[in-house]
């Protein structure tokens, strides 16, 4: 997990989602542990850090613009993680969109950014 020496309002909502899901966890608590092993991955992948990030009900999502009314509108997948592991949905959420179940967090975060790699604007 790189933190250090973030700069900027996507640094800014990176760090502050690191920081709501950051332990300790209370006992039982079967979405924050895994959330933050998601987060600290993505926060490192490239593609995710060039945008901005939102959490909400155990999902990772983000965004190009950082305003969540932008959310439901751009066709980024999403990742919800929980004790029994993590779930890649492509846009619009949901169960009939499952497109990866998994233990592993690094091969979520590697089936979110290929979903993405179509979908991102040009730099």
């Amino acid at each position: 997990m790189t933190i250090d020496g973030m700069d900027g309002e996507r640094d800014r909502e990176w760090r502050a989602a690191l920081g709501a899901w950051r332990p300790p966890h209370k006992a039982g608590d079967w979405a924050s542990p895994a959330m933050w092993r998601l987060l600290q991955l993505a926060v490192d992948e490239p593609v995710l850090r060039a945008l901005f990030p939102w959490t909400s009900m155990n999902e990772l999502h983000v965004s190009t613009t950082g305003d969540f009314r932008d959310y439901r509108s751009e066709s980024f997948p999403a990742i919800s993680a929980s004790a029994s592991g993590f779930v890649v949905m492509a846009h619009p959420w949901g169960l009939e969109h499952v497109v990866l179940e998994t233990s592993d967090p690094v091969a979520a975060l590697a089936c979110m950014v290929r979903l993405m790699e179509d979908r991102l604007p040009a730099p």
